[in-house]
This record gives structure tokens, C-alpha cells and sequence, in this order.
């Protein structure tokens, strides 16, 4: 199972690394704000750019977003139900479920595709500002993001499989949903100096 370890450190590797690519994003949409909220109020000299720059922004990272998201296991899901159910029969579920993500995520890249490649063929520009930036880059963000998750989507389908069919695995992520050991934690600690027990004065009185 060498071979399935090594693509999920693969895989969860690029994952993180998009994630902590596109965390620099939020500051760039701080920025952006900060300079319109200061033009605007201060200078009383608003720009053309801030508010569709913002939005494009935003609308990338979070399209990005999903595969970091998944890759952590943070979606949202009833717990209440699948977390009492045995490990088996949840990776069950898992395989139903991430099986449709697939079969859905493949639909949805090819209509992507197909509408990042008519905007770039018609050189879009946006109508809702007199800047009217292209929309051709941000719409190709689209297909780029649905194939990243895609990919994810795959590797936590490999994950939940060799777990309903009971194959053992090294799963790399295992070790970040384990709790620390106390006793190891303790044992990490540095000495903490001996309390004295010399008597004071006070207590001599």
C-alpha cells in the first residue's frame, strides 16, 4: 500500500499548498477595501476598480477554497446520525457519496470548460462598471477549481473504499486527526525547578 500512501501525500500536499496559496487572497481583498474605504471617505475621490476587484477576488477564493476545505474534512454534514454509525459503514456512505460527487464534478468541469473557452473566444468584458474589466481569467478560475476538487474528490473516494472493504493503509492524515498523548506531552515539558522548603522567617515566628 506504498503506492496509495505516496499519491495521498501527493495529493492532501497540493491541497494545502493551493490553501495556504489562496489565504493570501484575504489580504489582497483587505487592501482593496482599505484603499476604496479611504479614498472614498477621506479624499472624497472613489475608484472605478475597488468593487469589482473585490468581488473577483472573493468569488475565486472561495471557488479555491472548497478543495482546502475538503482536504481537512470541513464540509458541512449531519453528525449526529454518521457519527454514530461504525467506521465501516460510514466510509460505506462515503464511497456512495464522494462516487455522485464525482460523476457531478465531471459534468460540472466539462460545462466549465466550455464556458471559460466561449468567454476567452469573445473576449468578455463586464458591463457593471465603466472600468468594465475582462472576465475571461476569473471565469477560468471556474474549470481550474471544479478539477483541483476534483482530484480530491478521488483521493477521499480511494480513502473511504480500503476503509469499507476493511484494507489496511497508511493514511498521512491520520496523524493530524489523533489526539495528543498527555503522557508524551508531559514527558516534552522542560523541568520545572523544585519548589524550596527552606522555613522563612514567618513561619519561624
Amino acid at each position: 500500500m506504498q503506492i496509495v500512501t505516496r499519491y495521498l501525500v501527493i495529493q492532501d500536499g497540493l491541497s494545502e499548498f493551493l490553501g495556504q496559496v489562496i489565504s493570501w487572497l484575504t489580504l489582497a481583498m483587505i487592501g482593496v477595501l482599505m484603499f476604496e474605504i479611504v479614498a472614498r471617505y477621506f479624499f472624497n475621490s472613489p475608484t472605478i476598480w475597488a468593487h469589482e476587484t473585490g468581488t473577483m477576488l472573493y468569488g475565486g477564493f472561495c471557488i479555491l477554497a472548497g478543495v482546502y476545505t475538503l482536504r481537512h474534512q470541513g464540509h458541512v454534514r449531519s453528525e449526529v446520525i454518521w457519527g454514530a454509525l461504525p467506521p465501516r459503514v460510514r466510509a460505506g456512505l462515503d464511497v456512495v457519496t464522494f462516487s455522485l460527487a464525482l460523476v457531478v464534478l465531471a459534468i460540472f468541469l466539462k460545462l466549465a470548460i466550455a464556458f471559460a473557452a466561449d468567454s476567452w473566444a469573445a473576449r468578455e468584458f463586464s458591463n457593471k462598471s465603466i472600468w468594465q474589466p475582462p472576465l475571461y481569467p476569473i471565469k477560468t478560475v471556474i474549470p481550474v477549481a471544479v478539477g483541483l476538487l476534483l482530484l480530491q474528490v478521488l483521493a477521499e473516494l480511494v480513502r473511504a473504499v480500503l476503509t469499507a472493504l476493511g484494507i489496511e493503509y497508511d493514511d498521512p492524515r491520520r496523524a493530524e486527526d489523533e489526539p495528543a498523548d498527555p503522557v508524551l506531552a508531559a514527558e516534552a515539558l522542560p523541568d520545572q525547578p523544585a519548589e524550596s522548603t527552606k522555613p522563612t522567617g514567618k513561619d519561624n515566628a
